[in-house]
Order: structure tokens, then sequence, then C-alpha cells
């Protein structure tokens, strides 16, 4: 049995709690990639390259850096979240929607994003030991993957733009919070 709305709730109210949670949502999954990043290899990479070894060869660093799988974990728990609310607040834009165009750039963008998320996680320091469980057969051995996996600090790139442009679409259409 379907409920209904109760007679004093305008009927715009629960189009904007929903558009609250997706943004809520958003910026908690903004938060996990940041904590994804933070626990990467190319994180490392990066202060190394810049002469900040000493924070990356903190006790507390150190500890934060081995629950990276977690991160990834509750990264994607966090997307999957994010995505179905969005869906469920705008359903696939149509044509004669006065915001159709922002909001398949919103969707489109995220899409793009989600599926940079997907090569960034193949790649990631933790696929290969995911692999060797699952097959039993060491996945570093295969040249492709290699090559696939090495590039990994230029899917964080790709990540990055797809990310800020998906925000900046985003924040086009809602601002930092929907009214």
């Amino acid at each position: 049995m379907a409920t209904s709305m109760p007679a004093s709730t305008p009927m715009g109210t629960a189009a904007i709690y929903d558009e609250r949670v997706a943004v809520v949502l958003g910026f908690l999954t903004l938060f996990s990639l940041l904590a994804v990043f933070l626990s990467c290899r190319s994180f490392l990479a990066v202060m190394n390259r810049m002469g900040l070894e000493g924070v990356t060869n903190s006790k507390a660093y150190r500890r934060f850096y081995q629950y990276h799988a977690y991160y990834w974990w509750i990264f994607g728990a966090l997307i999957l979240s994010h995505f179905m609310m969005a869906v469920l607040h705008t359903g696939l834009p149509k044509a004669g929607d006065p915001d159709s165009p922002i909001h398949w750039a919103i969707l489109l963008l995220g899409l793009g994003a989600a599926l940079g998320a997907g090569a960034l996680f193949v790649s990631c320091r933790i696929m290969p030991r995911l692999i060797t469980l699952a097959t039993s057969k060491n996945p570093m051995t295969s040249v492709a993957f290699k090559g696939f996996f090495k590039l990994h600090a230029y899917y964080w790139w790709i990540i990055l733009l797809l990310v800020v442009a998906h925000f900046a679409a985003s924040y086009l259409h809602t601002g930092f919070w929907p009214r």
C-alpha cells in the first residue's frame, strides 16, 4: 500500500528533502574519496616528490594508511547510495523538464566519475590480492594488467577532473544547499 503525504505538507517538500539527502550523501562520498586518496600510494609519491616524507612516515599516518581497503568499501557504499538517491530524486531527465539539461550533465558527469573510480579501484594496490584470493592466480603476471596497474596515478587525474565538473554542475543547479 502506497503512503501519501499529509495534506498540510507542500508537494515540493519531499523533493527538497530528497535533494538534500542526495547532497549530504554527495559530500560524504567526496570525503570518503579524499580518505581513499590520502591513503593511496599515489599520495605517498606526491609527498615524497615534494620532500614531505616526514608526514607520510609518521605513526599516525601509517595507521591511517593501513585501512586503505576499508576506505574503498565505504566509498563504494556511499557512491552507490548517492547515485540511488539522486536518481530517486530526479528520475531520468525528461525532454519537457526545464532542468533536464543540467540534470543530464550532473548525471553523466557523475556516471563518468563512477566509471573512473571503477578504473581506479581495479588499478588499486588491493586489487591484485583480491584477484589472487578469488582465482588463485596472481594478476601481476599479466602484462596487460601490469600496464593498467602502472597508470593508477593518471586515473586520479581523470577522477579529479570529473568530480570537479560534477560538483560544479551540481553547484550551478542547487548551490551548496537546496532551498
